[in-house]
């Protein structure tokens, strides 16, 4: 089945993604930024405002020129982008964001529609050591708490909460399997997810919408150009 836009903010909108965190996932380099970015484009035109909170090394000023060269002047109006650089200051961008909700109902502003981060885990994962466990669970306390304050603006306020987050693998009884970055508090808190895999061809990627219990709902192919998701 071939990748539509419309078919992927359907999935969100659905009774199954009402309610409940989301996530693009996979391998390094496979889309996961583009597709977010495309999906944030995509709710900016239709609904409401767009925070866009970034949180790798490089801001992609030239894939989202690529991607909306004709339509900048729209997107800097309708979607916000910020940047975090440490995994504390993410928690303090988070922990703050119903301040900015609240302030924008208050002014009369438009309430925002979606919230992006991407990618949550990658600023995590750096400051894990094997050899401080005492830190390690203060990072995971934290990244828990991220979630259940984005679950929390989730429900409250009918705001669409977006990650994206990397691959990782765990091994059960000698398998080897696919698990989202974050382990068991992220497994805990994100309900619906699209895994991005590569395929035997160039640029062709299979997309996979799954539920809160990993059981895929549908599979799409589509194929990732300087223009985004086709």
């Amino acid at each position: 089945m071939q990748l539509h836009l419309n078919d992927i903010n359907e999935f969100f909108k659905s009774s199954i993604a009402k309610e409940g965190i989301s996530s693009i996932w996979g391998a390094f380099g496979v889309g996961k930024t583009t597709l977010a970015l495309q999906i944030g484009w995509k709710n900016a035109l239709n609904e409401k405002k767009v925070l866009h909170i970034y949180s790798k090394p490089n801001f992609p000023f030239i894939k989202i020129n690529s991607l909306f060269e004709s339509h900048l002047d729209e997107l800097l109006e309708n979607i916000q982008f910020i940047r975090a650089t440490h995994f504390r200051e993410m928690f303090k961008l988070v922990f703050n964001l119903e301040f900015i909700i609240l302030n924008r109902l208050k002014l009369g502003k438009t309430i925002l529609g979606t919230i992006i981060i991407d990618s949550l885990t990658d600023l995590y994962r750096l400051e894990l050591r094997r050899d401080k466990k005492g830190e390690n669970v203060e990072l995971n306390y934290t990244l828990n708490q991220i979630l259940a304050i984005l679950s929390y603006i989730n429900k409250q306020y009918d705001i669409y909460i977006l990650l994206t987050n990397e691959l990782s693998r765990n091994t059960l009884e000698g398998e080897v399997f696919d698990v989202e970055s974050g382990g068991k508090v992220m497994e805990y808190w994100v309900k619906n997810s699209i895994k991005i895999e590569r395929t035997d061809v160039t640029n062709n990627r299979t997309l996979k919408l799954c539920d809160d219990d990993g059981k895929t709902l549908s599979v799409f192919n589509s194929r990732l150009t300087n223009h985004g998701f086709e």
